[in-house]
């Protein structure tokens, strides 16, 4: 016997291509809270189709899951997307691990890896040896680059939706053939090495160098006047490469980078200040990099207390007027605890560039139908990792599909395939064309929650939808403000119409 499927989940599992099928939909409800509400099926009840693709008696496919739970925030919110696919998919044919044979149940394993890398490398063995086959989420650049490591050094693939460090890119098949390319075991950034990862490691988001490139064009769309630029960033893997690509699009695009400054975690307000003085001291008119949530809190009340301050007698002329563009994750966060001084200050003069999603997209609203019948509470999302998490589970569980298989090189030579064109179009809730077209050895093209999930040679999402985010008066942040480089919407093509084989537009 499966398990019961919860009343409000079963009415969307009718009421979509997914799980169209009269035999459950038109079963008699047995709720009389809900008189309108079908019953949950059994075994019996389960429409034909599931009977032939699914053997919920199968041994679990495991996906293990370290992420970083205790700050709350989004990253917290993401990790619920695994369970999401996991409802998606358990409620259609599974994973399928045996060729031509029927889909296995999806379990999750979802741990805590405290955003650190020595919780990265505690909790990932214990994933692994815990029966997880393949790995999802992982982090920030801080525990999501020890994961990666350890996942190769496993064999296991590991799909990222939060670590944007290019260190954890892989080598290119032209830099694997070329003798002056060192091959690198460990992730590694820098011009002629390369990590030679195998093809395991793939990431729905962005890199750092994509995003300081978006970054530094959008500064320069949309304050063409602000020719003159000065860099405060991450002093890390994600923000060397970002600071990299600001500089040099910046650069490209007719501006001028006049200085830069690199910070850790844990500045100080006075530290801030001093950077703050070094790289406004050749009055730039804008201030690109990267910071989180605590930074910017702490640069933001550093930035006034200069501003504020009489006895800076040597400050620029542009210092009180600088805008500052931000290629990191802030939105989710609440800055209402800053003073009146800082918080105006983020609210008038601060833009975040990040990955986002475009929500007039068929792939986003099909996500976010699927998300809500899932928990129907579900909210909009405050930031790009939320999708984006729901798009790398997606993602390992068609290649695993896609492979028949479990082991490590055989999903790793899946993980393009089934992201990239050519092939049928795949969007989030049709786990059943795809498991069906998949069976049959047809190519498909998953189109992603937060993009097109397109992923290039180093296993890095390509064309991303970038959203502005900005800073509200009572210290939220908005939802995105506006998009920048959407791109096409995809076509999300229909499942079939019954409850067989028959009638799919699967050929």
């Amino acid at each position: 016997m499966t398990p019961q499927i919860p009343i409000h989940r079963l009415a969307w599992l009718c009421m979509i291509s997914l799980l169209a099928a009269s035999a459950g939909c038109n079963a008699e409800h047995s709720n009389p809270a809900q008189p309108n509400a079908p019953a949950a099926m059994n075994r019996a009840g389960i429409p034909g189709w599931r009977l032939k693709c699914f053997d919920a008696t199968a041994t679990n496919v495991k996906f293990g899951a370290p992420w970083s739970l205790s700050g709350g925030g989004a990253a917290a919110v993401a990790a619920d997307q695994v369970e999401v696919v996991k409802f998606e998919i358990n409620n259609s044919c599974g994973v399928r691990v045996a060729a031509g044979g029927a889909g296995s149940p999806l379990a999750s394993d979802v741990r805590d890896n405290l955003g650190t890398a020595a919780g990265a490398n505690a909790v990932t063995p214990a994933l692994i040896a815990a029966g997880a086959v393949a790995l999802v989420g992982g982090g920030a650049t801080a525990s999501g680059t020890p994961t990666a490591q350890v996942a190769v050094g496993s064999n296991i693939p590991f799909g990222a939706n939060q670590s944007a460090g290019d260190n954890m890119s892989g080598c290119t098949v032209a830099e694997l053939a070329d003798p002056t390319v060192i091959k690198s075991p460990t992730p590694v950034y820098g011009a002629g090495r390369c990590w030679n990862n195998r093809g395991l490691v793939f990431r729905t988001t962005t890199t750092g160098v994509n995003w300081g490139t978006v970054g530094a064009s959008y500064a320069r769309a949309t304050y063409p006047a602000l020719t003159t630029a000065a860099i405060i960033y991450r002093n890390d893997d994600f923000g060397q490469p970002n600071r990299d690509a600001i500089r040099a699009q910046f650069v490209a695009l007719g501006g001028t980078v006049l200085a830069d400054a690199g910070f850790l975690p844990g500045i100080t307000v006075a530290q801030f200040k001093t950077h703050l003085m070094t790289v406004a001291a050749g009055n730039p008119s804008i201030i690109l990099g990267s910071a989180g949530a605590p930074a910017l809190q702490t640069l933001a009340q550093a930035y006034v207390e200069l501003r504020d301050d009489p006895t800076w007698t040597a400050k620029p002329a542009n210092f009180n007027a600088l805008k500052f563009v931000w290629t990191s994750t802030l939105s989710g966060n609440n800055y209402s605890t800053l003073g009146a001084s800082a918080l105006a200050a983020l609210v008038n003069q601060h833009d975040f560039v990040q990955p986002a999603w475009d929500p007039t997209s068929p792939a986003y609203e099909r996500w976010f139908a699927v998300y809500q019948s899932y928990d129907p509470s579900a909210l909009p999302p405050g930031s790009g990792f939320i999708p984006g998490a729901y798009d790398a589970a997606m993602v390992m569980a068609l290649a695993v599909t896609a492979a028949g298989s479990t082991e490590g090189a055989a999903v790793a030579a899946q993980i393009r395939n089934v992201a990239n064109p050519p092939g049928h179009v795949i969007c989030p809730g049709q786990w059943r064309k795809a498991f069906k077209l998949l069976a049959k050895g047809k190519d498909i093209n998953y189109e992603g929650a937060l993009g097109p999930v397109d992923l290039d040679e180093r296993g890095n999402a390509t064309g991303l939808t970038f959203g502005i985010f900005r800073v509200q008066a009572g210290g939220a942040t908005s939802a995105q403000v506006s998009g920048f480089g959407f791109p096409a919407h995809p076509v999300c093509d229909d499942d079939g119409t019954d409850d067989s084989d028959e009638g799919d537009d699967d050929s």
